[in-house]
């Protein structure tokens, strides 16, 4: 039996989660500058979106999916904004966090119809 694709909503999410966070998995490998600490949690939320992602994809936990995503995004993101950022990080962040957050919620309204 095949399973069927998962709706766009879900299949978008996922494909932005995939673009942020092997991205951001690159550019933390690329900084000289991180201690391991400093690389090593990083990674694990570069790991944590990636995992959520794939079992999203089987249509298994999207709602924790979804929660990870705007909760993360409202945390991390909100607080790089109250830090000494340039207004160009800020700028990039904040729209990588409003996608985010968008999509998540658009997933999570196409579960509830």
């Amino acid at each position: 039996m095949r399973d069927r694709l998962p709706p766009l909503p879900v299949l978008t999410l996922i494909g932005w989660t995939l673009l942020v966070w092997v991205s951001r998995a690159r550019n933390v490998v690329d900084n000289g500058e991180l201690s391991t600490w400093g690389t090593g949690w990083r990674i694990g939320v570069v790991v944590v979106f990636l995992v959520l992602a794939s079992l999203a994809a089987r249509d298994r936990m999207i709602g924790l999916f979804v929660a990870w995503t705007v909760g993360y995004w409202m945390v991390r993101g909100g607080g790089l904004l109250i830090t000494e950022h340039s207004i160009g990080f800020k700028a990039i962040h904040t729209v990588l966090m409003v996608v985010s957050i968008g999509l998540a919620m658009w997933v999570w309204r196409s579960r509830s119809r």
